[in-house]
């Protein structure tokens, strides 16, 4: 081999320094972390919990006023810096409890109601947008997301203006530079070079598009050398990097499954009981300062706070993302049909059986080729059809807003995002590509699916707030930026007058695709003459008559509903569809 010295010093060169940018958890945030910043949380997924926790320790009691930029804030994530009175705004698509079902959260609420800290709602693909902008060093991003919706008249930051090639309106929303980004990869090396988690939910815009770069906590620090055994999954370069963390399980609570596969080791699960712990606590401001004091303040370090998880929890972690690994619960099951002593359909479960029915319907008459649910019902009436058009021979590829693409949603773990059907998927993308691409971008091809807190008698969804009462739900998520980009869109909603009200207080995501919406009484198609939505057909009910149950449904409707000429008497769910629902929702947090 030919020797060439200049060669050999760049090729050394590219390995880096022994020691690099790698620091403890506490140095990174002493030195890179100032009051007043916007910190942006989290590229690829996998929260940065290690270092959201050691900038809670470090400023308890600062009032540092944070600005933070994050697509969903709970009660793990968020919460604690409300709780110490540490933010002063915050920019988010999600402000709930989302796993292992979505609710709420009581200390988020009281700080809406409180206004003394600045909520801005955006979102999931607009955020993204926004991000994708400031790293690309544009002004701005076009959308089709917000406009008609509420959301589009609090932000300062989007606005419509005319398409100068064809004249038609277009969204713009505004390019967005946090100070620093915070993030949490599967790997790095010693100079940064970050291998992030898939899928990759926001890539690495953050990251390249905040002003002061990026703080990285990874589960393992390799060599150069190491890491360029998978550089195909280099996402974020050294050049961006401040400070390279190692902190194994830095993501808990939450999980982190990652790809590449290293060997024998593995990602870890969801700590369940954890996060339910932290909910819990969340119903009062006493109960969660105490959750705080024994979790966060009274551990000095991520060392410590693993050594109170203990070991033997960890290793469970693990094992739990293993395909074997069922839930004991849906093994006593009962096999494929469930126990003999099955109880009778909940109206959950009638609603989500006739939402499945639906889908599948939509998607064998007009060919739709993707399917995107929202969280809850909605993403389990789109698991059923899935199953029941694979028995007609027919693949709808289900996608996750996170950049999850044609995944197989597996019996055991209910919640929308499960970890356990990653490794199923057969393509990893991220927020842009799954939202802006394949939802928008490809006309015609993927149906929508989503739940609603409230939606009104033209399809309109609100799943923010209710502005009389200062009362803030959970926002948007990625449901506006499907209700905007979608082919069609189903909603499934549970049905009372408070709930299908005759015009939404907030309109979240705007309804002009929105062509049914089905209850656990029955399925309302929107009528194209003046756009209302009409009773289409109802759930048979034992003992009454249509009469009676027409007039039932009426009732439990905000709006003077009127029904179709050709109505149509549905039945309930079969022995074969309550079994596989069971089993796709064991733990009947959907269900019951």
């Amino acid at each position: 081999m030919l020797h060439l010295p200049w060669v050999e010093k760049a090729l050394e060169g590219r390995a880096g320094a022994a020691g690099g940018k790698v620091a403890t958890l506490p140095e990174a945030v002493r030195k890179f972390v100032r009051p007043g910043m916007a910190l942006q949380i989290g590229c690829g997924h996998g929260y940065p919990m290690a270092l959201l926790y050691e900038i809670v320790r470090q400023f308890w009691g600062r009032d540092p006023g944070f600005t933070i930029i994050t697509y969903g804030g709970s009660c793990t994530n968020l919460v604690p810096f409300l709780a110490g009175g540490l933010v002063r705004k915050v920019l988010a698509s999600y402000l709930g409890d989302a796993y292992p079902f979505p609710a709420p959260n009581p200390l988020i609420q009281k700080a809406f109601a409180e206004g003394k800290v600045q909520f801005e709602e955006w979102s999931m693909l607009t955020l993204t947008q926004r991000l994708a902008a400031a790293a690309m060093g544009l002004p701005f991003f076009p959308t089709r997301s917000l406009a008609g919706s509420s959301l589009a008249q609090n932000l300062a930051d989007f606005t419509v203006t005319e398409d100068p090639f064809s004249g038609e309106q277009v969204g713009l929303v505004k390019a967005l530079h946090p100070d620093v980004s915070l993030v949490h990869g599967w790997l790095a090396d010693p100079q940064g070079n970050t291998v992030l988690n898939m899928p990759l939910v926001g890539s690495a815009y953050g990251a390249l598009a905040a002003r002061e770069g990026a703080i990285v906590t990874v589960e393992k620090v390799v060599s150069a050398a190491e890491l360029s055994r998978c550089r195909e999954h280099v996402r974020i370069p050294a050049e961006v990097v401040r400070a390279v963390v190692e902190a194994p399980f830095g993501a808990h609570p939450s999980g982190h499954h990652h790809f590449p596969q290293r060997g024998e080791e593995g990602g870890y699960a969801e700590d369940r009981p954890f996060i339910m712990e932290a909910r819990r606590a969340s119903r009062s401001a006493e109960t969660y300062q105490a959750w705080l004091e024994e979790w966060i303040l009274s551990c000095p370090d991520h060392r410590s706070y693993l050594a109170k998880l203990g070991q033997e929890r960890l290793l469970a972690l693990k094992g739990r993302l293993s395909l074997d690994a069922w839930p004991l619960h849906f093994l006593e099951g009962g096999g494929r049909d469930g126990p003999p002593d099955a109880p009778p359909a909940t109206a959950a479960e009638r609603m989500i059986a006739l939402s499945g029915r639906e889908i599948r319907r939509l998607i064998l008459k007009k060919g739709y080729h993707s399917i995107l649910a929202g969280v809850g019902a909605s993403h389990l009436a789109s698991w059923m059809a899935y199953y029941g058009l694979l028995e007609q021979d027919r693949q709808a590829a289900l996608l996750a807003e996170i950049g999850l693409y044609g995944f197989i949603p597996l019996p055991g773990d209910s919640f929308v995002f499960a970890l356990r059907n990653f490794p199923t998927g057969r393509l990893y993308t991220d927020v842009l590509h799954t939202l802006g691409c394949f939802v928008s971008g490809s006309p015609g091809s993927c149906l929508g699916v989503l739940g609603a807190a409230q939606v009104d008698c033209r399809g309109n969804i609100n799943s923010s707030q209710i502005p009389a009462a200062s009362l803030y739900l959970v926002g948007s998520g990625g449901g506006n930026d499907v209700a905007s980009g979608a082919a069609e869109v189903v909603v499934v909603a549970w049905q009372s007058p408070h709930r299908f009200v005759e015009k939404v207080p907030f309109i979240t995501s705007p309804g002009d695709r929105v062509t049914a919406v089905v209850s656990q009484y029955g399925l309302f198609r929107k009528d194209p003459a003046d756009g209302i939505l009409k009773l289409s057909a109802y759930l048979e009910r034992p003992g009454l008559t249509e009469a009676e149950t027409v007039r039932d449904i009426k009732e439990q409707c905000g709006w003077e509903l009127q029904p179709w000429p050709d109505l149509e008497a549905v039945a309930p769910p079969t022995a074969e569809e309550l079994a596989r629902l069971r089993h796709l929702d064991p733990e009947r947090y959907f269900t019951r």
